[in-house]
């Protein structure tokens, strides 16, 4: 019976290749396509080189992060709290620990309500796309946590083939000159961009509430690995609007990374390849916000 019940918990617990897939595909969904706006916007042609610099906080994040991960010692969340801090400090933590799940939950939908309204679905009702798209999140949260593993190591695969698709395929639209000049208007215009790109690399607090859910411990290298990941997908499709659209055009558009890809064509008849675009925010939305629900 007790081998029976090992080997349960065992089968529910997640390996550090699956945390990787879902944090790569919520936080990507961040900072691949929602922050660019508000990266361009308040940097403008210099906001690539600020995230660039980002680069320089993955070590005292990591250190602090694997910190906090030691210290919880494969303990919950809560049960961690309350050992450490009393009852009474464990539900003011949880407290303000939902309530950023829940801003989370609800900026994620509310971006992708915004964009399938805007881009395809023009005279869809919003609770038309809201009803569906929270149950399948709340069904999949349900679930629990490896089948969400399992969801996103399935996914993201296909997510990395089309943003490798849609990167290369626009090549010869791209002039990275667009790039240069910096800092045209002061060395220090545009340095919120770094509050703004940091907030990725933020959102890996979220490992710290289901750590006990993992098979093996988050090594060092894998949470450098995953914050190096999370940086370069900021900074490519950023590049690329500079690139394709010119600071001036990309600073006004309200999701750069989608516009991109209808720039893509295949071949001489296949325009507006732009359906992909789908399939890759919507793996995003749906993972980011099962983590929330979860």
């Amino acid at each position: 019976m007790e081998m029976e019940m090992g080997i349960g918990i065992i089968l529910k617990k997640i390996s550090s290749i699956q945390t990787l897939s879902i944090f790569f595909l919520s936080i990507g969904l961040l900072n691949h396509v929602i922050l660019i706006p508000f990266l361009l916007s308040t940097g403008g042609r210099d906001a690539w080189f600020f995230s660039i610099l980002t680069i320089g906080l993955i070590p005292i994040w990591v250190y602090i992060l694997s910190r906090i991960i030691k210290n919880m010692n494969n303990q919950s969340l809560t049960d961690w709290l309350e050992n450490r801090f009393g009852k009474h400090i464990k539900n003011i933590a949880l407290f303000f620990i939902v309530l950023y799940l829940i801003s989370l939950v609800l900026a994620t939908t509310k971006e992708t309500i915004d964009w399938i309204t805007t881009s395809f679905l023009f005279e869809t009702p919003s609770l038309a796309i809201i009803i569906p798209f929270t149950l399948l999140c709340i069904f999949l949260a349900h679930s629990g946590m490896r089948s969400i593993a399992i969801c996103s190591s399935v996914l993201l695969p296909m997510v990395v083939i089309l943003g490798i698709f849609v990167a290369t395929g626009n090549i010869p639209t791209k002039d990275y000159s667009h790039l240069l000049p910096l800092f045209e208007n002061g060395y220090f215009h545009g340095i919120k961009t770094l509050q703004y790109s940091g907030y990725g690399l933020a959102e890996l607090i979220l490992i710290a509430f289901f750590q006990e859910k993992l098979s093996d411990k988050l090594k060092i290298k894998v949470l450098v690995f995953l914050c190096l990941g999370l940086v370069f997908l900021l900074l490519a499709p950023l590049t690329a609007a500079l690139a394709e659209f010119g600071p001036s055009l990309a600073e006004v558009m309200r999701y750069p990374a989608h516009e991109q890809w209808r720039l893509l064509t295949i071949g001489k008849y296949i325009e507006h390849t732009d359906f992909f675009s789908i399939y890759q925010w919507l793996a995003g939305a749906i993972v980011s916000n099962i983590i929330g629900y979860y």
